[in-house]
């Protein structure tokens, strides 16, 4: 069986030929209809990050560049923001749709079950909204599915090009979003599951590594000149102290025992819980990044009276500036309290897993109708005043729901996946069938702990996973109740 064959089926299948046309036009009335209703693009915090890097010709920033390199290449083709919408759009569009074509010519599906799959895909809100927002997601989508099709590709009938591929696109998400940083451990996974010789598989499994390192070095040295300490992540050392102060008023700190360079930050954590934090919002208001983004919980309170500020430096400069104490700092607190960290963010981040902060599909253009000026300046707009014709609070009421249908989703998947693992289909499958499911719930797996240990939770960080377990709770559904195997194409 060859992927080829797939693009030969798309166009000599009637059924795959229409369902072609029929997103090819669906596409473009759904996304014409919603830029009447959205007339201007979606922006957060982050958004600007990536523009100002782009702006500027950044080689280093809060965020990964690759996304940045993307904005500066759709500007210099036209700089409108409706181009980089559409853009955006049609390549998440062109990746749900090799998707789809793949699971449905490698299994065996009954056809209602391939409609609800094609319209969760391709009549799905969620992926307008998401293709309307400055921001990679909508990339890092596109590749990230890619990624896991070549995945079944390789394991159905495996190639040195399915190597070569899995590698690349490792290497480009790697660039858009340091999350890719775990997609390597999911190859390793395919590889093994996959016949290949020895020797190819450990090619396989080094290639990823030859593009993510040299990108890792570079990023650390950049970053060095900036900051004058070689790091990889600055925004890393902010998340590593946020996700340890979620304990802190649970534990008893000496900080006599602390490293000195960290003490005059613990006084600040000790002022913040013994003065400020009662006063505050609870942890719930915002999940995962509350030490972040509250201004007068610890980190920026410390980042404005202790950060250093060049002549002309940049506020990657700033930030960079306290980011190894927060390091060190978080760091210390998670090695000398454990169980607390378990119990007191860990557990928390948990919960929020299985039901994730809308965040962006909560409000558009965070409550504001105007936009920063390097949005202005950078898409060329009259004024920095956006319109739109629905509430600014509209897709909060859309997807108010969504988190708990990702919840029920992750029930239901878990549910049938144990029925499935102990039961007869299981034993009488074809291998192919097997394994693929396995790897989807390796995936899963793998994701939500990355998802729970490292980063914080959003219903847009849980996009990838979501797509994965609607076509596989599918295929477990369908195959835990009939025994049959694919027949060969």
């Amino acid at each position: 069986m060859k992927s080829d064959s797939l693009l030969k089926s798309i166009f000599t299948n009637k059924t795959y030929r229409n369902y072609l046309w029929i997103t090819l036009i669906g596409s473009i009335i759904q996304l014409t209809l919603f830029k009447h209703f959205y007339p201007f693009p979606d922006f957060i915090s982050d958004s600007y990050n990536y523009i100002e890097t782009a702006q500027k010709g950044l080689t280093v920033n809060l965020w990964p560049i690759g996304y940045a390199r993307f904005l500066a290449f759709m500007h210099w083709i036209f700089p409108s923001h409706q181009l980089l919408v559409v853009a955006q759009h049609f390549i998440l569009v062109a990746g749900l749709l090799y998707f789809f074509y793949t699971v449905c010519y490698l299994f065996t599906l009954p056809k209602a079950a391939i409609v609800l799959l094609y319209i969760f895909l391709f009549f799905n809100p969620i992926f307008l909204y998401l293709s309307n927002c400055v921001l990679s997601d909508a990339i890092f989508t596109a590749i990230s599915i890619v990624l896991f099709a070549q995945y079944l590709w390789m394991l159905r009938q495996a190639k040195n090009r399915h190597l070569i591929i899995q590698a690349v696109l490792i290497g480009v998400a790697f660039t858009i979003r340091y999350t890719a940083i775990y997609y390597p451990i999911v190859s390793i996974a395919a590889i093994l599951f996959a016949r290949l010789k020895w020797t190819n598989r450990l090619a396989g499994i080094i290639a990823p590594w030859l593009l993510i390192l040299p990108f890792i070095v570079y990023t650390q040295q950049e970053t060095k000149k900036q900051t004058g300490v070689a790091e990889f992540s600055v925004f890393g050392g902010w998340q590593i102290a946020c996700n340890a102060l979620y304990m802190y008023q649970h534990i008893t700190v000496d900080s006599n025992m602390l490293p000195p360079e960290t003490r005059l930050l613990d006084k600040y954590t000790q002022y913040y819980f013994k003065h400020i934090h009662e006063k505050n919002p609870p942890f719930e208001a915002i999940q995962g990044t509350y030490f972040i983004k509250v201004p007068n919980a610890i980190l920026k309170p410390y980042l404005f009276d202790n950060g250093l500020r060049q002549p002309n430096g940049s506020g990657f400069q700033f930030w960079g500036s306290v980011s190894p104490v927060y390091k060190t700092y978080g760091n210390w607190l998670i090695r000398h309290y454990p169980l607390a960290f378990v119990q007191y963010y860990i557990w928390l981040n948990t919960r929020n897993y299985f039901i994730p902060y809308p965040e962006k599909f909560e409000i558009y253009n965070i409550g504001s109708t105007e936009v920063w000026d390097g949005a202005r300046e950078w898409f060329r707009l009259p004024s920095n005043k956006i319109s739109l014709i629905p509430s600014i609070h509209f897709q909060g009421y859309l997807f108010y729901i969504a988190p708990w249908c990702f919840f029920l989703l992750n029930i239901y998947f878990l549910t049938q996946f144990a029925f499935f693992l102990f039961s007869k289909p299981f034993k009488n499958n074809h291998r192919f069938l097997n394994i693929s499911i396995l790897l989807a719930t390796f995936f899963l797996l793998v994701n939500f702990a990355f998802s729970v240990f490292a980063t914080p939770v959003v219903l847009r960080y849980q996009v990838i996973p979501m797509i994965i377990m609607v076509a596989f709770a599918m295929l477990l559904t369908h195959y835990s109740n009939n025994q049959i195997e694919r027949s060969p194409q």
